[in-house]
């Protein structure tokens, strides 16, 4: 939460209540949360908090790198803090929970990778899609 403290103070933004309250439902969640859901956890919080003012700071915080935003293709981004730790994603195609996952297969697909074409790679992602143990009687 310093960082992001110091984020607010260097960049001349204040810290008003809301965005604490934005900051802290992300900074407890275990999982990627949709601007709707940091709203109606944040209403929790803070009753006059509008969603116009979560997905200004959402958005804020994103193009600056602070979080992450993530499209699963249900035309509905997901964020979290960006941990600056490496990990991937598993994604309940019924309820549209993410979960992060530890290890990382890529790198040897990477190597192979970047002899075959000469890129210099800076990155990837991966996610897993699948249905989570509560979606899997629904389907």
């Amino acid at each position: 939460m310093n960082d992001i403290k110091d984020f607010f103070a260097a960049s001349g933004c204040k810290m008003t209540k809301q965005r604490k309250a934005i900051l802290e439902i992300l900074m407890d969640s275990r999982t990627c949360l949709s601007a709707e859901e940091i709203f109606i956890k944040a209403k929790n919080i803070n009753p006059n908090i509008c969603l116009t003012t979560v997905y200004r700071t959402i958005e804020l915080l994103a193009s600056y790198r602070m979080l992450n935003k993530i499209d699963i293709g249900d035309n509905k981004y997901r964020y979290e803090i960006n941990s600056n730790t490496h990990y991937h994603h598993i994604i309940c195609m019924g309820c549209k929970k993410m979960f992060k996952v530890q290890g990382c297969p890529v790198p040897d697909f990477e190597s192979s990778i970047r002899a075959q074409t000469k890129f210099k790679i800076i990155g990837h992602r991966l996610e897993v899609y699948g249905y989570c143990p509560e979606c899997q009687g629904t389907v």
